[in-house]
């Protein structure tokens, strides 16, 4: 930067110079040393995020109340001016190029993740808004300022997630209903009171903690301040996919569509089921199947990471880890223990429609509907229409 050429007198070259010259300053002392105002912070912040999800690791989530962990530097900066001065529209841009730079960090993913989740990053979303410990609006100016820039800039990470309660303000309120119209699905919204009541009585965190929970990815809450924080994957969620166990069932176990392997457990051919309750028996076995070997690798892999893959820079931001002496992965100050299953409903809502048409009304057999979905429904064009119309589990 002090090299820039300033001999052809460009409109703004000193101007340049000078940003140029600010940046080299902050990314030489970030995050090394405390950061002075808001344009520190989020550089900071950016460093730290970019060495816990890219470098020591790979890892997803984005597990932080943004607005009250970048507060202090937030107010310092444009509220007070006392460090770092610049507008609000200024603060906002950083916020904007955080957007952009989670937006544009890419990761490679399985088939699996490509094929049934096209397009989607890794779950950064941001938590917003709650309420303190006390019971008030934890909103503030900042909280403002980053729904006005998701606004802005419409990418699609990182997501929003907001704490809703009544008591919040209604400005900010009316900004989070904006964004949601805008049609992206965000900010999800998460109960407040329901939430904190979960940490506190679940995961028996004290109440001035459970107050700071945020996202651990999109819907799970976990502690967000420096003692206990989540710190791998496996040390709470994964994924129990319902609606392939429930195609398993149709295949004896075997999964034809994906790996061509025998899954699941040999759960009876069920061209020959007679009854309804032969084929959901076999659903059961396939659920039961997978939700054990998904625990028992959730507690192999655990182990593995505390023996070969321990990060370092992951235990330095967690006190517990500090004080004792641990590594990221052996600290277990409160458990996590969530789980997703997704395709509940696709599987149900299947179920039902095989229940009707074939057990039920008797107009299509069970090895007609097996044929037809190894066909993906090519040539079954009115089966599947059949199928889409007839009545589903509950209000759908």
């Amino acid at each position: 930067a002090e090299n820039f050429d300033l001999s052809d007198s460009v409109l703004g070259a000193e101007k340049r110079k000078n940003e140029l010259l600010e940046i080299s300053d902050t990314c030489q002392r970030m995050p090394a040393e405390p950061a002075k105002g808001f344009k520190d912070a989020m550089q900071s912040k950016w460093f730290v995020y970019l060495v816990c999800h890219s470098l020591e690791r790979y890892s997803s989530g984005y597990a932080h109340l943004e607005d009250r962990l970048m507060w202090p530097y937030y107010k310092a900066s444009v509220i007070d001016s006392t460090a770092q001065p610049m507008t609000r529209e200024d603060a906002i841009e950083l916020i904007e190029c955080e957007r952009l730079k989670v937006g544009e960090r890419g990761v490679a993913k399985g088939r699996a993740h490509r094929e049934g989740q096209p397009g989607a990053n890794d779950l950064h979303i941001i938590t917003l808004g709650g309420l303190d410990e006390n019971g008030n609006d934890a909103c503030n100016d900042l909280t403002d300022a980053i729904l006005e820039a998701s606004l802005s800039v419409r990418t699609p990470e990182p997501s929003l997630g907001f704490r809703y309660s009544p008591k919040i303000n209604e400005k900010t309120r009316r900004l989070v209903f904006e964004n949601i119209a805008q049609g992206f699905g965000f900010p999800s919204i998460k109960h407040e009171e329901k939430n904190t009541r979960q940490m506190i009585e679940h995961y028996k965190v004290p109440p001035d903690e459970a107050a700071h929970w945020a996202l651990v990815l999109c819907m799970a809450p976990g502690v967000g301040k420096r003692r206990g924080l989540q710190k791998t994957r496996t040390e709470g969620g994964g994924l129990i996919w319902i609606d392939k166990c429930c195609e398993l069932a149709f295949y004896d176990g075997f999964d034809y569509s994906f790996a061509n392997i025998q899954t699941g457990p040999k759960t009876g051919d069920a061209t020959k089921f007679k009854a309804f309750e032969e084929l959901f028996a076999a659903f059961e076995k396939q659920v039961e199947f997978a939700t054990a070997l998904h625990y028992r690798h959730k507690d192999v892999t655990r182990r593995a990471e505390i023996k070969f893959i321990e990060s370092p820079f992951v235990a330095s931001l967690g006190d517990a880890c500090m004080d004792d002496g641990v590594g990221a992965f052996v600290d277990k100050t409160y458990p996590n223990p969530w789980n997703n299953t997704p395709g509940e409903q696709a599987a149900a809502d299947s179920l039902a429609a095989v229940k009707k048409l074939v057990f039920d009304d008797k107009k299509y057999t069970m090895e007609d509907v097996v044929n037809a979905m190894k066909a993906d429904f090519k040539g079954y064009e009115e089966m599947r229409k059949d199928m889409l119309a007839a009545p589903k589990w509950g209000n759908d």
